[in-house]
């Protein structure tokens, strides 16, 4: 592709304008994101990060715990559910203070973070459409296959649940994403290359789910992969809230719509009900459609498409420290 086929971000600032072309949503070049870390040395870069990414998530998860019991009154949107108006709060207050956290201890704006300004909320739905039509797919191909038993199961009375559900999930995938693609694949690619960053923090993100529920073989690998489709999505727009949108979007539809677990965890409360039926390669078994070989062809097909749309102009997959950036632009 040619490099005028997008515009180029100039050096005159840090951020530049949104670079839009061939995506629904605004684009930069993903150096804007690994620019802030381009003077500080591995132990940061690499080290640091990772540590305090894990650390983060584990006092997120306390934190919700906690808010959680306080709201122990309005506990759950069912008896079975670790979904409730508490621990949604707490999934809240989790992400803003992260937030607050990394801004402030790395130096770093909220663009640093793939928060750009421009049309926030629109590309954040944006996002959860495409997540919404990319589980859908995998959804509608083993229902035609006959891989799923689908039952309709919503009562009346837990429309609610949908709604709150709908928030929980906005947060909690914005949560990971926050950790494991907007924080440290660009401090790791200071250091190595964007597809080793991608690689490294994909191996990561599949780590924390070690002791998910019903976890395969298969389910595992695709837990990897998956976090390689959200990281070269990041990497080929830059924008935070497309892919946070994507992810929570993929996990509120999997779950509260379809029925079928995530990641190994069910959730009542559904409007479906999808039981696994013949077979596990097409509908994952019990740890749900990410074990599914279609989510698998999913994810090489979206990851095709990023490296196939990608500028020319831009940070390259396997490029290392593409351009200097000068103490003008380095302005935290």
């Amino acid at each position: 592709m040619s490099p005028t086929t997008e515009p180029h971000s100039s050096g005159s600032g840090r951020h530049a304008a949104p670079n839009t072309t061939k995506l629904p949503v605004p684009a930069a070049d993903f150096d804007e994101r690994v620019a802030p870390w381009r003077n500080r040395n591995v132990v940061i870069c690499v080290i640091v990060t990772t540590i305090l990414a894990l650390v983060l998530l584990n006092c997120g998860d306390i934190l919700v715990a906690i808010i959680g019991e306080l709201f122990g009154g309005l506990a759950s949107l069912t008896p079975a559910s670790p979904i409730s108006i508490g621990s949604t709060i707490g999934r809240i207050v989790a992400v803003l203070l992260c937030v607050l956290l990394l801004t402030k201890l790395f130096r770093l704006t909220l663009p640093d973070l793939g928060m750009v300004r421009e049309n926030r909320f629109g590309t954040w739905l944006t996002g959860a459409g495409f997540g919404f039509a990319a589980v859908t797919v995998v959804y509608l191909l083993n229902v035609i296959f006959g891989a799923l038993d689908v039952s309709f199961t919503l009562k009346a009375s837990e429309l609610w649940v949908l709604l709150l559900a709908a928030v929980f999930f906005a947060f909690q995938g914005f949560f990971e994403e926050l950790l494991f693609r907007f924080f440290i694949i660009p401090a790791y690619a200071a250091r190595i290359t964007v597809a080793g960053a991608i690689g490294l923090s994909s191996i990561l993100f599949a780590f924390i789910h070690i002791n998910n529920p019903n976890l395969t073989v298969f389910g595992m690998v695709n837990l990897v992969l998956y976090g390689v489709v959200f990281g070269t999505m990041y990497w080929r727009t830059g924008n935070a809230w497309f892919v946070a949108g994507w992810h929570s979007g993929w996990n509120f539809v999997l779950s509260m719509l379809y029925g079928s677990h995530v990641s190994g965890n069910a959730l009542p409360g559904s409007v479906l009900s999808s039981a696994p039926s013949g077979s596990e390669l097409l509908n994952g078994g019990e740890f749900g459609l990410e074990g599914s070989v279609l989510s698998t062809l999913l994810g090489i097909a979206i990851i095709a498409w990023c490296v196939k749309t990608k500028p020319a102009s831009d940070t390259g997959l396997f490029t290392r420290r593409t351009r200097s950036v000068s103490t003008e632009r380095r302005v935290n």
